[in-house]
């Protein structure tokens, strides 16, 4: 896998199994109008549309320095402040590995037909968005293989709308919320890279004849600029010698000013961004965090500044630019059996992370059940946690609830006992329960905590309708705690299991699951399990923060409900493809730059 850097029968034919009206989370066909506002989103859509549609044909189952020089952001503006390429060729080795990717799923496992098959996929998506619209026949006869959108600016900030500056009595800036006008869309430009210049032109000029749009031509910086419709459905297009351009004329201007200005691949930020990430991929993305925040900040002071007299106190905070990162990359890349998405980003100087002392190798792996089918885990908890305490306090000095915080921590004696942790969910069979294991100094410190624990529902428990009882599990005293239904609205009540076994308080939503962890030895433990060490080793063993998940274990209750469908869709159109998934999971390595790297397996 390449990493991020510096860290006698007629061949079956594919057949697409029915994906209903969502072929992935959040990918929906799209209602058609009529007259400019479809051809619009007809064209711009689909154009769109192939921003993410090898990711989506990818997904579609599931529901350098850098690789290839970018064949677009040469022609993006320099000051875009967001920017997304597919490269729709699968450039390098990402032909072969979508492929083998694929080649897990119905429909796809016959490799001599990827091609057909993913042909087939891409028809169908562009069809959600005008069923008259095929990929095959309408773009991939005259694209390159590459595209782009770019986003140069955030638009107008919220503003009341009238001018007002009280609604009704309701102080502002809240009435502000309540009712508000946006004063102009982001400039955004669709950057196609072409091979059939006279080709994508037919294709064009066809579309705005056959849905009888009407355009106005003019000319700017040398080129053609042709543009229709009014207000919110207008839009414009022009061509370059390599590239089609297409968004609002802002962004269709701004790209063709790139000429002259500078572009996007001339940005000190972007190439940074770009080195971060290594080998082909399906998809990159990068984002000018530094630019947005700063332009949100003056937005948020115009706006308060713009309605001025508010009754109600707004928070003091010493807030920058230079609190985020410079810039955001990532990377969608195929790998044989693995989807990996790749993400860096520069460490902000100060955060409150740990500056990469807390990359490690779980400790807390060998002490959870094999059972466990979901994980989560932070490590150096107290540390971080009490940095980004420091850093509140500087951003917002005085803040009476900072020192509330502070002062209720006081009283477990702060948070330097506190190492790493887990947030654990569990199945065996179809039972589920799960729990938190945090990691301490050392057994003194856990069975101090706890005996802390135990003082104080002694003392006070009783008064907030809170009891406490212990039970002995093979030598290791567990204290139950139970919660009064009329404290928590649940019937019966609740009641949480609470222990310490070594350096570890484990608690748990029932005595089941603090058991369990009682019992595990490592070689009955979650990190003892095959396919958690695999997917651990490829996302990045050593890490600060990690999380994994057991498709298998989950899938019925994931994709269920991540569809939001009936059981009888769920078992027909979708489960047949989430039978393919293994694992899924990702890691974040702290140092210089800090890296995320999430895999979804296939099987």
């Amino acid at each position: 896998m390449d990493p991020v850097a510096n860290n006698s029968q007629v061949p079956n034919q594919p057949q697409m199994v029915p994906m209903g009206d969502a072929w992935a989370p959040g990918v929906y066909a799209a209602p058609v109008t009529s007259g400019p506002r479809r051809l619009r989103w007809a064209i711009a859509g689909a154009v769109v549309l192939c921003v993410v549609m090898v990711t989506a044909g990818a997904m579609y189952v599931l529901s350098g320095a850098s690789g290839p020089k970018s064949l677009t952001a040469s022609v993006a503006p320099k000051n875009t402040v967001a920017f997304m390429e597919v490269r729709t060729d699968l450039p390098g080795d990402q032909h072969a590995k979508l492929a083998d990717f694929m080649s897990h799923f119905p429909g796809f496992k016959d490799r001599s037909q990827f091609d057909t098959a993913l042909d087939e996929v891409l028809n169908r998506l562009t069809r959600t968005i005008s069923p008259d619209l095929s990929y095959t026949s309408a773009f991939k006869p005259w694209m390159e293989g590459e595209v782009s959108i770019a986003v140069t600016n955030m638009g107008g900030s919220l503003a009341p709308a009238g001018g007002a500056t009280s609604t009704g009595g309701i102080p502002m800036p809240m009435a502000s919320f309540m009712n508000v006008e946006m004063g102009s869309v982001p400039d955004v430009v669709a950057i196609v890279a072409l091979k059939d210049h006279a080709a994508a032109q037919t294709w064009v000029t066809s579309e705005l004849k056959s849905k009888n749009v009407t355009t106005t031509s003019s000319s700017y910086a040398g080129t053609t600029v042709y543009s229709f419709g009014t207000g919110a459905n207008s839009g414009s297009y022009a061509f370059t010698d390599q590239q089609l351009l297409m968004g609002t004329a802002g962004g269709v201007k701004a790209a063709l000013d790139s000429k002259a200005n500078g572009s996007l691949a001339d940005s000190a930020n972007y190439k940074a961004a770009m080195d971060a990430l290594t080998g082909d991929s399906l998809a990159r993305f990068y984002i000018d965090m530094k630019a947005i925040v700063a332009a949100e900040l003056k937005s948020y002071n115009s706006t308060i500044s713009s309605i001025g007299g508010s009754s109600m106190a707004m928070p003091t905070m010493a807030l920058s630019a230079e609190d985020v990162p410079a810039w955001v990359v990532g990377a969608v890349r195929a790998e044989g059996s693995e989807m990996v998405v790749n993400v860096a980003m520069p460490r902000v100087s100060g955060s409150s992370a740990t500056t990469g002392d807390g990359n490690h190798v779980s400790r807390l792996a060998r002490s959870l059940p094999a059972s466990t089918v979901l994980v989560t885990e932070f490590h150096a908890i107290g540390k971080t946690a009490t940095n980004a305490l420091s850093a509140a306090d500087k951003q917002m000095p005085g803040d009476a609830s900072i020192k509330q915080v502070e002062d209720a921590l006081r009283l477990i004696g702060g948070l330097d006992w506190v190492g790493d942790g887990s947030a654990v969910v569990t199945k065996q069979g179809s039972t589920y329960s799960g729990g938190l294991v945090i990691e301490t100094t050392d057994a003194t410190t856990a069975s101090n905590k706890l005996s802390l624990l135990q003082t104080g529902l002694a003392l006070g428990g009783s008064s907030m309708g809170v009891t406490s009882r212990t039970e002995d599990h093979n030598g290791t005293s567990i204290t139950i705690i139970h919660v009064a239904s009329n404290a928590v609205s649940t019937v019966g009540g609740l009641d949480l299991a609470v222990a310490a076994k070594g350096n570890l308080i484990v608690a748990g939503i029932d005595s089941g699951f603090v058991k369990d962890v009682l019992d595990t030895t490592e070689p009955t433990s979650l990190g003892a399990q095959p396919d958690y060490k695999a997917l651990m080793d490829a996302v990045g063993s050593s890490n600060s923060t990690s999380f994994y998940v057991n498709i298998p274990a989950l899938e019925d209750q994931i994709g269920q409900a991540a569809m939001g469908v009936s059981s009888s869709r769920w078992t027909t159109d979708y489960k047949p493809y989430f039978d393919h998934l293994g694992g899924a999971g990702y890691a974040v390595m702290d140092g210089n730059t800090v890296i995320l790297r999430f895999i979804v397996t296939a099987k």
